[in-house]
């Protein structure tokens, strides 16, 4: 939204200890002989951590790391170390990072990673399922795209180096006021086999808005390179200028003939708080008398509220801190700056449309605690609209209630899925279990979880959960 807010940022230091704080993410790569490799990276928040003193200043954490891969119950890969951070100077301490590489036989791979602080015994776990996609031979191929913080050119040889350089990863696809340039790392393999030795050929990036498709004016990078068996590729692109919104990262390989041999894309999320000149202060803001008429002053943190389904996520802290104080003349202008911006010529219309949703959310999902926007059903309904086709199951053997929503379509994105259950038995939240939509939640147990109802103790190591009579989850979500 292209108009002025305040916004109060509260640093806090950590005075006690709980649990650690771990960003992890893996990618995909692969040998120069084609064999498939997991690289994990691990970057932990400092201030979660407990530090004990060498007696001249300098502070040290310890975390104990366990990293298992496994296969129909059989553990294929079990990794246990206890890492050091870097030495820290009095109170001052950074975050650190960790970097594991795995070679593993392509297949599905249920991975577990427990991260234990060995000073203040505190312990955290997560789960997920991993899919390791063995390489085409007869095509070009190209790696995942990993987002780096920084990158360059080393002899030294450790789990950081790829290909000649040192790859410090930044593990989350948001980029804030305060990053101008995206970079990352990348890699090209089998241009020799496919396009013959010493041949030249073409990596182009571009940026493209996530919801229309459509290719973002001014920024684009190209690399000529030559063939070989990896060709590894860093590029930055410039993002000073991209307005805050939901972004795909394009990677497209091209020959010398300009045909395209392999593309790839990765999404990410931009906030850019720099077009003074486009943006309008919400206290300058003038409402039209007749939209204004159309608000109850009684339901104004209300439907502010229900702004959130449809607003972008950086603005969400926004709407928040708004509900939590009381002055709803700034509620109001805020809320018509929304509509005005969506449709400059008749906002008025376009919230009467939105408004309709918001009551149909509550009418339908609305429970005795949260409104219906607030609810996962409606967030979804409201963002993403009616669904093509609702399967509801309100008394599956061995399952909680569920209902799996199928869209036909999604933006850009086809065959779209939600699956949301019941587990109280009592309230109609029905909170989401899964999705394949991007930047939902995904929890590749939730067939597992499903049917927790009867088996409570699932084993963590099956992701599909154990077969249940009368069960037909999984087969209503893929068909």
């Amino acid at each position: 939204m292209k108009f002025l807010f305040s916004l109060i940022t509260l640093l806090f230091v950590a005075t006690s200890f709980g649990k650690p704080q771990v960003y992890f993410n893996y990618k995909l790569f692969h040998t120069p002989d084609q064999k498939a490799f997991v690289s994990t990276s691990l970057q932990f928040v400092s201030g979660s951590l407990k530090y004990k003193g060498d007696g001249n200043g300098n502070l040290n954490a310890q975390v104990e790391i366990t990293q298992i891969f496994s296969q129909d119950e059989k553990i294929i890969i079990a990794d246990k170390y206890v890492l050091d951070s870097p030495l820290m100077k009095d109170s001052t301490v950074d975050d650190f990072y960790d970097v594991q590489r795995y070679a593993l036989e392509p297949g599905f791979y249920s991975y577990e990673l427990v991260i234990k602080d060995l000073l203040s015994g505190e312990e955290v776990k997560g789960e997920q399922l991993i899919e390791v996609v063995a390489m085409d031979k007869a095509a070009v191929g190209i790696s995942d795209i990993e987002f780096i913080e920084d990158a360059y050119k080393t002899d030294e040889q450790n789990n950081f180096t790829k290909s000649g350089f040192f790859i410090l990863p930044y593990l989350t696809n948001y980029f804030p006021p305060e990053i101008t340039k995206i970079a990352f790392y990348t890699e090209l393999y089998n241009t020799t086999d496919v396009l013959g030795e010493d041949e030249q050929f073409l990596i182009t990036c571009d940026v493209s808005d996530y919801k229309s498709g459509n290719t973002i004016d001014g920024i684009f990078k190209y690399q000529r390179l030559n063939t070989a068996a990896v060709s590894p590729v860093i590029m930055f692109l410039p993002i000073e200028n991209l307005p805050s919104g939901d972004y795909n990262l394009n990677l497209k390989v091209i020959d010398k003939n300009n045909d395209t041999l392999v593309t790839k894309e990765v999404f990410f999320q931009r906030r850019n708080d720099i077009f003074a000149e486009d943006i309008v202060p919400i206290d300058e803001i003038e409402i039209d008398p007749s939209f204004s008429q159309s608000l109850d002053w009684d339901s104004i943190p209300y439907f502010v509220g229900s702004l959130m389904p449809i607003s972008e996520r950086y603005e969400y802290e926004t709407i928040r801190n708004m509900l939590k104080g009381s002055d709803t003349t700034y509620m109001q202008k805020y809320f018509f700056a929304y509509w005005k911006e969506t449709n400059p010529t008749n906002p008025q219309r376009e919230w009467e449309k939105y408004k309709l949703q918001v009551r149909y959310a509550e009418k339908l999902f609305g429970t005795q605690i949260k409104h219906g926007w607030e609810t996962d059903r409606g967030r979804i309904h409201l963002k993403y609209g009616s669904p093509n086709q609702i399967i509801d199951r309100p008394s599956e053997p061995s399952a909680y209630p569920y209902q799996i929503w199928h869209y036909y379509r999604i933006g850009q994105r086809s065959n779209i899925r939600f699956v949301f259950y019941n587990p109280d038995l009592v309230t109609n939240d029905y909170p989401m279990l899964h999705s394949d939509m991007q930047g939902e939640l995904q929890n590749y147990r939730w067939e597992a979880d499903l049917h927790k109802r009867d088996t409570p103790n699932t084993n963590i190591d099956d992701p599909g959960g154990s077969v249940h009579y009368g069960g037909s989850s999984g087969t209503l979500f893929r068909d």
